[in-house]
């Protein structure tokens, strides 16, 4: 079973205009990317750095008796 993808792409596509096609938006990515690196990470990293309260707080004298 093929998995989904967002665009279908003819059976019959030339294996040259494939390679084309992949070399246009490698060169694309790579512009984005160049023009855009801060605000793409901005965007990718999204709210990663933010934590919850207890996730900050570390009670570094805790009872080790345990170990």
């Amino acid at each position: 079973m093929k998995s989904p993808h967002i665009f279908q792409l003819p059976e019959d596509l030339p294996p040259q205009t494939a390679l084309a096609l992949f070399d246009l938006l490698t060169s694309l990515n790579e512009a984005l990317w160049q023009q855009y690196e801060p605000e793409l990470l901005d965007l990718l990293i999204g709210d990663s750095d933010s934590y919850d309260d207890k996730q900050m707080k570390f009670d570094l004298y805790d009872d080790l008796s345990p170990f």
